[in-house]
């Protein structure tokens, strides 16, 4: 079964955050570091509503880097 084209590698929807914007919200962080500190983070950082509501959606778990936030956050969209 194939994937719906919005959630393939290279097609995303529209209103789903680029990854280098979750990356720009999660600036200054210091892993490892859960999810909910991974949201604040990312308010106090100014990042808009599409991005807090993808943060929202990943594992409650410890991140290890940005590259672990973004991985799981590209699933979670």
């Amino acid at each position: 079964m194939s994937q719906h084209p919005a959630h393939s590698q290279n097609h995303r929807h529209p209103d789903e955050p680029r990854p280098e914007e979750i990356a720009r919200a999660l600036k200054g962080a210091e892993y490892p570091m859960g999810k909910e500190k991974l949201v604040a983070l990312a308010k106090s950082n100014g990042a808009d509503g599409e991005v807090i509501a993808v943060l929202n959606k990943i594992s409650e778990r410890n991140f290890d880097s940005a590259d672990a936030v973004l991985r799981e956050a590209t699933r979670a969209e």
